[in-house]
């Protein structure tokens, strides 16, 4: 398993910070004060405290003048005063309609916002007057992005990169896109190039991490996650991909020990409880496993995997009810989701707990999960057999157990084997029961 974060950063990159004009458009007179040349090297030396400070005596100054007010409503936004920034970039776009740049900053501060809609209005306009209006472009392929539309995202980003190719922002966010997309070679080529322009850059140090992790790169991917842990060590994101890239080397002592420091840092991130419930599970922990997928589906009730996981780990527990429960629930949120379905089924054709089993919904469910797969997956097909069989149809349960092994015909030995060791058993006219593993 990979970890996606979004693809919006916290922040935009400082060069588009420093790049915001104060002249042109703006229309900025000449002050005794010198107020750009006072924020300009605030900022330089990383003193955003300073650059306000002079922003707002410049403002206090000329209340009406737009260059100032765009570039406090910018550093009041990487502050997170989203509300405060919008008014500075609303009354400087009042002053200066046609300011392809305060659109796209305005744009920028309805997307942290979550107000997708309006800042999309905000960077269509911005490209309307200025189609190479690089914040704009990089914001809307970032919205696109998260959107899941990716095509529109790469269009935007590799506009940015031709205005600018040295965009490692823009570099790294085409990396993820590619990512995202399954193209592997791409991506790696993007976060490559990002971090020629600055190897400390953490955002594609993860991002080239998860694309060695898709590769099955998992010495290499927990490098690139261990580099970034270094650069950001309050920031879970890395642990728990590195976590899963232990985990992939079977090396869970150490998978266990991310897992476990990044809730720490953050105790309810869904992603590490999962990780670790897996590694739970998969030792036979059950109690643990359950522990962890109940902390997921506290916060979010119809998670698929956590409800699947925790039904397994419940049974292997010996919990069968619970364990119905959770097929229940999942297939009642996610009627598409032909494994749990099948599992459901298999659970009331196979299980050991007589009262609980039951022939009759095992054979409707698996006839949904054998169509939801076009009746081509030997597993479901196998899943149909053994439920027939509960319920005493065992001319039936032969006729699918024969179709299973007809579609498995290129699955592995041991899995042949084991469908033609059920048709002996139906030819019995025997039932199969599976004890909890």
């Amino acid at each position: 398993m990979k970890i996606i974060p979004f693809l919006q950063s916290a922040l935009l990159p400082a060069a588009f910070c420093l790049a915001l004009s104060i002249d042109g458009s703006a229309a900025v007179k000449e002050q005794t004060a010198n107020f750009p040349s006072r924020v300009e090297a605030a900022l330089k030396r990383k003193d955003l405290d300073g650059a306000l400070r002079a922003l707002d005596a410049w403002i206090e100054k000329e209340p009406e003048n737009p260059a100032a007010l765009l570039w406090r409503g910018r550093l009041r936004a990487d502050r997170g005063a989203y509300d405060r920034a919008l008014e500075d970039l609303n009354a400087a776009i009042q002053l200066t309609p046609k300011n392809a740049e305060a659109l796209a900053v305005r744009g920028y501060i309805h997307q942290k916002k979550m107000e997708f809609d309006a800042a999309l209005a905000d960077f269509d306009a911005a490209l309307r007057l200025d189609p190479q209006e690089e914040l704009a472009l990089y914001c809307r392929g970032l919205l696109h992005g998260e959107r899941a539309d990716f095509v529109a995202s790469l269009g935007d980003l590799d506009a940015v990169l031709e205005i600018n190719a040295r965009n490692s922002a823009a570099l790294q966010a085409r990396g993820r896109v590619h990512l995202l997309r399954q193209e592997l070679d791409a991506a790696l080529s993007d976060f490559n190039e990002s971090l020629s322009i600055d190897a400390n850059d953490a955002a594609s140090l993860m991002g080239r991490g998860e694309t060695y992790y898709a590769q099955g790169e998992y010495e290499k991917s927990a490098g690139d996650e261990t580099s970034a842990i270094k650069l950001l060590p309050n920031d879970v994101r890395p642990r728990i991909q590195r976590a899963f890239a232990w985990a992939a080397m079977k090396d869970d002592d150490k998978a266990m020990q991310d897992f476990d420091s990044a809730l720490k840092i953050e105790p309810d991130n869904g992603a590490a409880h999962f990780g670790r419930a897996e590694l739970f599970r998969m030792g036979k922990k059950w109690k643990e496993s359950i522990a962890d997928y109940t902390a997921i589906l506290v916060t979010n009730p119809e998670e698929p995997r956590a409800l699947t996981g925790r039904a397994i780990a419940h049974y292997g527990a010996g919990e069968m009810e619970k364990a119905l429960g959770d097929y229940a629930t999942l297939a009642e949120h996610h009627p598409q989701d032909a494994e749990g379905i099948n599992d459901w089924a298999w659970l009331l054709a196979t299980g050991t707990t007589d009262s609980l089993r039951d022939g009759k919904k095992a054979v409707e469910l698996a006839c949904r999960a054998c169509d939801l797969t076009e009746w081509k997956n030997a597993g479901y097909l196998d899943t149909l057999a053994a439920a027939y069989a509960e319920k005493g149809d065992f001319e039936s349960a032969l006729k699918w157990e024969e179709a299973a092994m007809a579609a498995a015909e290129t699955e592995p030995e041991d899995m042949r084997n084991e469908l033609q060791s059920r048709v002996a058993l139906y030819k019995e006219k025997k039932p199969y029961r599976e004890e909890p593993k």
